[in-house]
């Protein structure tokens, strides 16, 4: 809104700069230096007579040397200025600003991006005289002077902007509550020097992104974004008005706090610039009509797991300062577009299995070509403390089932050891675990046997008992490497730790790490990613992208991400076989039924995992352009009530991967060459002979069997059975059960399952230990007061430091590291 009356300002100075004292001082700043001159002696009389006998050149001189101790005035523009680190997302948009608690936020911006009405509401309020005095209000303190003198205490304050200014940049904290006259002759002193040196233009540019607004917001910008979530230049008068009052008392005039004092001093503020000329009466009264309403949260937190990752990743790169003070600008990987739909989906989904226990889930989306996190789950709810909503789940180690079986049958394609037609046995086996050790008898989850079977039929179908048998061939060794050079972080025990039941999930994974394991079968067994500040040895050399870029405050590039060539740890062929069975709708039909979730309007490979007590329910998938990795279960490691992998992670990869991929071009994968398809005997994988039935798959070129299947031979009738009777068993008195015996607890006879121990009643040290010692993970714990059980008569009987209670429960056989949760007395 234009102003009827405007004083004259100088054109705003994009570039700071320092210009030279003038010669020939104006009457004014002569007049301001003998007024400080009157304030150091101790009777106007005096004064008045130094100054009739010296002159302004002599007083000048004497303030010079009374405060030869004053910092120089170049530190009002050379000292730096903290300012809030801003993380976007990749197209730009505000994510989080990272700002130190103990200080503020702050976003400087140049005086010709604040709009008139700040200004003119700023002047008329704090210094109406300002592009006219001389850094100090001569009249003013008189004025001040003689209020002093005769309260005999400081009672009326004289302080212009540049005074504000200059307090709050050159004076410590201490100094800035001192009300004595000699720091305010300071003050004064330092205000004069700093407007002779720079214009009026910088002293309110700077002004402006310097003062306290209130709720930990330093400057007009920060202000504008904190009550009104908008960018500075974008306020109406009514707002500028309201942000104009603040600085003079901010916890008093809190809008959040304080809403009917923040409207009256707004309607203070507008009067005063209808007083000194920048408004007509009617003006503000339309302004002082206009309804204020409020950012009702005031801290923007998008994508608030993905966020706190990225925090934590800016810490190992950046020092304290330069993240909480240097105004690091950092853009992200998130596309915050993606980011709301996968929150959506993910809240909708879980509804609908809620009443299964299912009650929290995370997602990862992955861009296989460059290794960027596009998406980032880690709680249906951050802020559901029920569900223990601000664990990240994406980054949590849990156990992920049948996951991890395509890496299995990936190294034996890859080292010739099977094709995708080798046959495998689906029947009873017993595998031996070493001395004084159960044998480990593995079962398909239906506990059923199926025979002899092709890799594409196991695979495809998540059958348990033929993935054990291709890891025992291979060895556990070669799987744990396998996985770890493809990004899998965790697995970081001794081969025997896991056995062979590795390949159905028995050792925890990170979501994050698993989807980004998969992003390397989506782009070819090439992967793409960041190189590791600190690669090792068998491990993997690259990792998810989360960070694009980052500047300093300037605009300074201090960190780029460029895709790299990328690392290539498996051939095209090889991978392409995975791809074409976990893409294999009707190879997977016997298990999940033709046309499930796990089949979308593209083509897609993916893959399902639930481990054995319901505790995990995943599903990862990929199409050539996107890698979704979901996983639904609870952070308390409760069981939900039969969600497979395909039903609970299933639902919610399946409507997001469609979502995001909506507006994409629909894209094959591309069959490299060195491929061949031929047709094998069924039931041997062998050369195929006359008589036998045959299946029909593709091979790396010199994979082809060379020895032919054996010569079918007549099989002859069975003999026909002699009837004989059934005899039928004496009747007899039923012998009455014996009474109910309580059975002690056994150890269970899978060397994969551990029997939880009891914890009750040991210290927090002995139970951390029982727990590390019988093969589970530990985790946090829960201090817990007297408030917090129902049972007092029990809490009193736990002494502190002890615990209380324990989850899962004692007895309970649980997958060998599974987190125990316990809760402890508090101390």
């Amino acid at each position: 809104m234009s102003a009827t009356k405007r004083i004259p300002r100088k054109p705003n100075p994009l570039v700071r700069y320092s210009r030279p004292r003038r010669r020939g001082d104006s009457f004014l700043s002569s007049l301001a230096v003998a007024v400080l001159g009157i304030m150091l002696v101790t009777t106007f009389a005096v004064s008045a007579v130094l100054l009739a006998l010296f002159g302004f050149r002599v007083v000048g001189e004497l303030s010079d040397y009374l405060t030869r101790d004053l910092p120089p005035v170049d530190q009002v523009f050379s000292k730096s200025v903290f300012q809030s680190t801003m993380i976007y997302d990749r197209k730009g948009r505000l994510l989080y600003e990272l700002f130190d608690p103990q200080g503020g936020r702050r976003t400087l911006v140049h005086l010709n991006q604040i709009p008139p009405a700040l200004i003119d509401a700023t002047i008329s309020t704090e210094d109406p005289n300002f592009y006219t005095n001389p850094g100090v209000d001569p009249l003013a303190i008189m004025r001040a002077l003689v209020q002093d003198t005769v309260h005999r205490q400081i009672v009326s304050g004289a302080s212009t902007i540049t005074q504000q200014l200059v307090r709050n940049v050159l004076m410590t904290p201490q100094e800035r509550q001192s009300q004595s006259l000699g720091r305010k002759v300071e003050e004064a002193i330092l205000a004069v020097r700093v407007s002779e040196r720079y214009s009026k233009d910088e002293i309110l540019e700077r002004y402006l992104n310097e003062i306290n607004y209130g709720n930990l917001a330093y400057g007009v910008e920060a202000a504008s974004e904190t009550y009104f979530d908008k960018p500075v230049g974008q306020l109406t008068l009514a707002q500028a008005a309201l942000i104009a009052g603040l600085p003079q008392a901010p916890a008093a005039y809190d809008p959040y706090q304080h809403p009917n004092a923040a409207k009256q001093r707004q309607l203070e503020v507008l009067q005063l610039m209808v007083k000194h000329g920048y408004l007509t009466q009617a003006q503000a009264d339309a302004a002082a009509a206009e309804p204020l309403d409020y950012h009702s949260a005031p801290t923007v937190f998008e994508a608030p797991h993905f966020v706190t990752y990225v925090r934590s990743l800016l810490e190992d790169r950046f020092s304290r300062q330069q993240l909480y003070e240097g105004g690091l600008r950092v853009y992200t990987s998130i596309d915050l577009d993606l980011q709301n739909q996968a929150e959506t989906i993910v809240k909708n989904r879980l509804a609908t299995i809620k009443a299964d226990n299912a009650n929290n889930a995370a997602l990862v989306a992955i861009d296989p070509r460059t290794g960027e996190i596009l998406a980032m789950v880690g709680s249906a709810n951050f802020y559901d403390d029920s569900i223990q909503g601000q664990i990240n789940m994406a980054l949590t180690a849990r156990q992920p089932g049948s996951t991890l079986k395509p890496f299995n049958y990936l190294y034996a394609f890859e080292h010739r050891i099977a094709t995708p037609a080798s046959i495998l046995m689906d029947s009873p086996i017993e595998y031996s675990m070493g001395k004084g050790q159960p044998p480990y008898q593995p079962h398909d989850a239906d506990y059923k046997f199926r025979g002899p079977v092709t890799v594409r039929r196991a695979l495809a179908n998540s059958l348990n008992v033929p993935a054990v048998e291709m890891l025992n061939k291979i060895g556990i060794n070669q799987l744990l490497y396998t996985l770890h050079l493809f990004g899998i972080t965790t697995l970081q025990q001794p081969p025997g730790y896991y056995g062979l039941s590795l390949t159905l999930g028995s050792g925890p994974v990170r979501l994050l790490d698993l989807t980004f394991a998969y992003a390397t079968l989506a782009n070819e067994g090439l992967q793409i990613g960041e190189p590791v500040a600190t690669p090792q040895a068998g491990q993997t050399q690259l990792e998810p992208v989360a960070i694009l870029r980052v500047t300093d405050a300037s605009g300074k590039v201090l960190y780029n991400y460029r895709p790299p060539a990328g690392i290539r740890l498996a051939s095209p062929q090889a991978t392409w076989l995975i791809t074409d069975i976990l893409a294999d709708d009707a190879a997977r039909a016997e298990t999940f039924g033709p046309h499930s979730y796990l089949e979308i309007n593209r083509p897609a490979a993916v893959k399902t995992g639930t481990t054995e007590e319901f505790q995990d329910s995943w599903t990862v998938g990929y199409t050539p352009q996107l890698v979704v990795g979901v996983w639904v279960g609870n952070a308390n490691d409760q069981p939900m009530k039969n969600v497979f992998g395909a039903r609970g992670a299933g639902l919610i990869w399946h409507e997001f991967i469609e979502a995001a991929l909506k507006s994409a071009p629909v894209m094959q994968f591309a069959r490299p060459s060195g491929l061949v398809r031929a047709s094998v005997d069924a039931e041997t994988g062998l050369r195929p002979v006359p008589g036998r039935p045959t299946v029909t798959d593709w091979f790396i070129d010199g994979t082809l069997p060379t020895e032919s299947a054996p010569m079918p031979t007549p099989t002859p009738l069975p003999p026909t059975p002699v009837p004989t009777a059934t005899p039928v068993p004496p009747t007899s008195t039923p012998v009455p059960a014996p009474p109910e015996q309580v059975t002690p607890i056994a150890a269970p006879s899978n060397p994969n399952l551990v029997v939880v121990p009891s914890l009750v009643g040991l210290t927090e040290a002995d139970a951390q230990r029982v727990i590390t010692d019988s093969g589970l993970m530990t985790s946090y714990v829960n201090y817990q007061t007297i408030n917090d059980v129902p049972d007092r008569s029990f809490f009193l009987s736990i002494p502190p430091g002890r615990v209380l209670s324990q989850l899962p429960q004692a007895g309970l056989q649980v997958p060998r590291g599974t987190r125990v949760y316990i809760a402890v007395r508090k101390p």
